[in-house]
């Protein structure tokens, strides 16, 4: 009877063990540590907890070990809170930052692991199915697997010395917000498509009084200030010029003298739309900031991202707008846009890598991703959504972009060359500086951002 009843205590243990309770305090596991409940901290800046919360709580419906803690914060004290909170070790183990970020932060971040544990909810059971919880090893991403995945932006800028360094949900691009309304009373059928509309159409849609006050503009370009991401903008116009910019060591624009001359015709363009007395002038310093006069009903076209179109639709602005693909080079064989994303990103710091790189990759997924696109109306990043997205009223132009989308930026303080590059407007616009056969004025903007290009010491 005493050894029947030692084979039954043991019978039951060992089912305990081999349940999903004994994934929870089996003490004789080796990676009971793996078990322990984990609180992620992830902090982000543009994505609000409204936003993130289906995600989220997709994520922790099957991981039952792993909390997340969201935290936003506004843009301008970012960078300064990360570092006090890494000074103090109370950092985030997840945080987004942009893509050109990357190289400045490389020292802060750990790359995707070619493989990660953690628990995961299963539901077992062929004839009585029951819910337990079993430790799984899952594949980090190879660069190959990011080549297929994502479109090329994605893969050019995230991949340093071949390894992963962050994941996006999103890609953004810049296009063209028009005024209907406007275009419309202008006797303008349709809006501009090329470089050449827009020239065309800027004499017909700004108005200015005789001292050159503007009252009505065609187009915010020539500008930097009052004119939000004129550096994606120009760049924009840059790369579409065919200047020589993109490399991952150096800006070497000036190396070849078709791309020198190249260059100098995006900046004379460019600035031309700032000068009075030229026949596309349509903006000024004195100008409000270009999203507002948009908003407001005096501006004919605005280049912006998608989350200028949220904001446009919280307005319920008074007139009819639409959204078009960036304007192109007429004539040119393929279409150049331009790309603005950011990456979530797993920090040096963080004791719980395991646990934040399962969460980047899972949320970055296809099967998860796509409902907090389809919630917040952002583009995709993932070749997999493009078609859905181009059949969606809200993303399509954006959607209808991606894959040919760029940048060309690969220093380690893409402040400071912004900087850079709208000073070296300003002094185009006041004559300080000027476009000479030898490239004097562009050597020194040249010379500047390339010392973005030397890793700080």
């Amino acid at each position: 009877m005493r050894r029947f009843r030692i084979f039954t205590i043991l019978l039951l243990f060992t089912l305990v063990l081999n349940s999903g309770f004994g994934c929870k305090w089996n003490p004789f596991r080796s990676d009971k540590e793996l078990y322990q409940p984990v609180t992620l901290e992830y902090w982000g800046v543009w994505d609000t907890e409204a936003q993130l919360k289906t995600l989220i709580a997709d994520y922790e419906k099957t991981h039952p070990t792993v909390k997340v803690n969201y935290r936003r914060f506004r843009y301008e004290e970012y960078e300064r809170e990360l570092l006090e909170a890494w000074a103090d070790d109370r950092g985030p183990d997840i945080f987004a930052i942009p893509a050109n970020w990357i190289k400045a932060y490389q020292h802060r971040i750990v790359v995707m692991p070619s493989a990660h544990k953690i628990p995961i909810y299963e539901i077992q059971g062929s004839i009585k199915s029951e819910t337990v919880i079993v430790m799984r090893q899952f594949a980090g991403l190879s660069p190959q697997d990011i080549k297929i995945k994502y479109v090329p932006a994605v893969y050019d800028n995230i991949i340093v010395d071949e390894k992963i360094y962050g994941l996006p949900y999103s890609l953004d691009t810049l296009v063209t917000f028009y005024n209907l309304d406007m275009i419309t009373k202008a006797g303008i059928a349709e809006p501009i498509t090329d470089f050449f509309d827009l020239v065309d159409q800027t004499p017909k849609l700004t108005k200015a009084t005789e001292g050159n006050q503007i009252i009505q503009s065609a187009v915010a370009l020539g500008g930097t200030d009052n004119i939000p991401r004129f550096f994606d903008i120009f760049s924009s116009i840059m790369m579409q010029n065919g200047v020589n910019a993109k490399s991952e060591t150096a800006f070497s624009p000036l190396d070849d003298k078709d791309s020198a001359q190249r260059l100098a015709q995006a900046f004379a363009f460019y600035t031309d739309f700032a000068k009075p007395g030229k026949a596309s002038y349509s903006w000024n310093s004195d100008l409000e900031n270009a999203f507002e006069m948009f908003a407001g009903g005096k501006l004919a076209y605005f280049f912006g991202y998608s989350y200028h179109a949220d904001e446009l639709r919280r307005r319920k602005t008074q007139f009819d707008w639409g959204i078009t693909n960036f304007p192109q080079t007429r004539g040119a064989e393929i279409t150049k846009y331009y790309a603005n994303f950011w990456v979530n990103v797993v920090a040096k710091k963080s004791k719980n890598q395991d646990a934040a790189w399962n969460f980047v990759q899972t949320t970055a997924s296809e099967d998860l991703v796509s409902k907090y696109l389809t919630e917040n109306k952002k583009p995709t990043a993932l070749r997999s959504l493009i078609d859905k997205q181009i059949a969606n009223y809200d993303t399509s132009i954006f959607a209808s972009q991606v894959l040919t989308a760029d940048t060309w930026y690969r220093g380690y303080n893409i402040n400071l060359a912004e900087q850079y590059l709208g000073d070296f407007i300003d002094k185009l616009l006041s004559g300080e500086y000027v476009l000479d056969d030898k490239n004097a004025s562009l050597g020194l903007l040249v010379g500047q951002i390339n010392q973005t290009y030397k890793e700080p010491q």
